[in-house]
């Protein structure tokens, strides 16, 4: 029960954080009137929800009973779908080198366009940094929907 608690910590740690990162490039893709990406939409979604599940999950170990656990584990395996879309939907974002990134370019071009200054080493961290927490999370709630199940 330990290891799961810790895990969902993690899960709900860094999935405000991603919460964050994908609340940013959404308000600069609308403050400079583009169509925000669905690269951007899904990981905010899965985020927000990942925030709420993680927290009913925190409480289900301790304190509620195996059905409710049963629920727990449906929930995670319906987030860790969302994360595993969310990675395919960023395949063509994993370089090394952030400037082969077809989003980094994006947001240099959203902020080309606002007349505001480009930052390309600050965009290229956002997108390695997005990918990197949208993989993470897919171990992690990978991990908590195999002990889910094998729990309830």
């Amino acid at each position: 029960k330990t290891a799961t608690w810790l895990t969902r910590l993690f899960q709900w740690f860094f999935a405000v954080i991603l919460m964050g990162i994908c609340s940013y490039m959404i308000h600069q893709y609308r403050e400079g009137h583009f169509r925000v990406l669905p690269e951007v939409i899904v990981p905010e979604v899965a985020s927000v929800l990942a925030v709420f599940v993680c927290t009913f999950s925190i409480m289900a170990i301790f304190f509620l009973g195996p059905t409710l656990q049963m629920v727990a584990a449906l929930l995670d395996f319906i987030i860790f779908v969302l994360y595993l879309a969310s990675a395919i939907m960023l395949r063509n974002n994993y370089h090394a080198h952030g400037f082969r990134n077809p989003l980094t370019w994006s947001m240099i071009d959203v902020r080309k366009a606002q007349g505001e200054k480009q930052h390309p080493d600050m965009q290229a961290g956002v997108v390695k940094t997005l990918v990197a927490l949208v993989v993470i999370q897919i171990f992690l709630f990978f991990f908590t929907t195999i002990m889910g199940f094998l729990v309830a």
